[in-house]
């Protein structure tokens, strides 16, 4: 083994290392915001992958978001003895099925008509959400117990643990980005590089860039609907706040925070955008005039987010 390499498996060990112990070095609170970090890391990633490496500019991804967390509770509350790491792979792949659902109409469009139809499709999921009051609880929302984990060797998990559920949601997170990071070096992500850059070229290079749209697009969904269930056995309860538009500007702020484009980057904004608004609501109800000020010197003076203020080397060997 190189010496690089031996030096990323040491860093790699190391962070480990540092995760695992979270739930001994930081208060209950504290590993609470880590948990929120985590599933909203996962929400930027998943629109990263749209924007930075399709160049599909989204303004309902939030819808992905909501799926995920609403089929989760479906799933605990109306199916007898669901295992809950069923009802979080049902919750991505119901989030897959929308992706694919509505990437089939929105990635033939382009620009400002593409953007203009996501968000088209989050609003009328949203007014859904908001009518259907006998299955989503409308404006008043859906509340439940999360239940516990039983695993083959482990057994019962008690999932009122905010340690376990760290460890759950860590795990999760972690795979998910492992399987993105995987993909984005297959062909496949060659492809949707090439489609981003130069769309005729790669129409005709031979690629069906309808096609690879669509799957970039539903990979999305898949990874947005993991994150909203997550995000709905965190909170014990799911509203319409999981799939408006709010949300979907959020998850924009994060990704532009870290760095769009850049494979670390969802991690680096959603961290920053997470803490940055808990520290300064705590202080101040008028929070929202200082994050607009975040992101306006972000546009201004580092328009490659923060990830782009670290040396681009570093930034390589980051990713590979």
């Amino acid at each position: 083994m190189k010496r690089n390499q031996l030096q990323d498996v040491g860093i790699g060990l190391a962070i480990a290392v540092i995760l695992a112990g979270f739930p001994f070095l930081l208060s209950e609170a504290h590993l609470n915001l880590v948990i929120e970090v985590a599933f909203f890391a996962l929400f930027a990633m998943s629109y990263n992958l749209l924007l930075g490496y399709a160049g599909l500019l989204s303004f309902g991804h939030a819808a992905f978001f909501g799926i995920g967390a609403y089929f989760t509770v479906f799933t605990l509350q109306y199916v007898a003895g669901m295992p809950l790491l069923l009802s979080v792979l049902i919750a991505g792949l119901s989030g897959a099925l929308g992706g694919a659902l509505i990437g089939f109409f929105c990635v033939r469009l382009h620009g400002s008509y593409f953007s203009l139809l996501t968000l088209a499709f989050n609003q009328f999921l949203f007014a859904i959400a908001l009518k259907w009051r006998s299955l989503t609880g409308g404006d008043d929302g859906l509340g439940f117990d999360r239940p516990d984990l039983y695993l083959p060797l482990l057994g019962k998990v008690d999932m009122r643990s905010t340690a376990h559920l760290y460890y759950l949601t860590l795990a999760a997170v972690l795979l998910c980005f492992i399987v993105c990071w995987y993909l984005l070096r297959t062909p496949f992500g060659n492809t949707i590089r090439c489609v981003k850059e130069n769309e005729e070229r790669a129409r005709f290079l031979g690629y069906n860039v309808f096609l690879s749209r669509l799957t970039v697009f539903t990979l999305a969904g898949f990874f947005a609907g993991v994150a909203g269930s997550l995000f709905a056995l965190f909170e014990e309860f799911v509203s319409l706040d999981a799939i408006n538009l709010a949300l979907s500007t959020q998850v924009l702020f994060m990704t532009f925070i870290g760095g769009i484009g850049s494979f670390l980057g969802p991690i680096l904004g959603a961290a920053v955008y997470i803490y940055f608004t808990h520290w300064v609501s705590s202080m101040t109800t008028h929070w929202p005039f200082f994050l607009g000020l975040l992101f306006i010197s972000l546009v201004l003076f580092a328009h490659r987010g923060l990830m782009g203020l670290v040396p681009r080397r570093s930034r390589e060997q980051g990713i590979k």
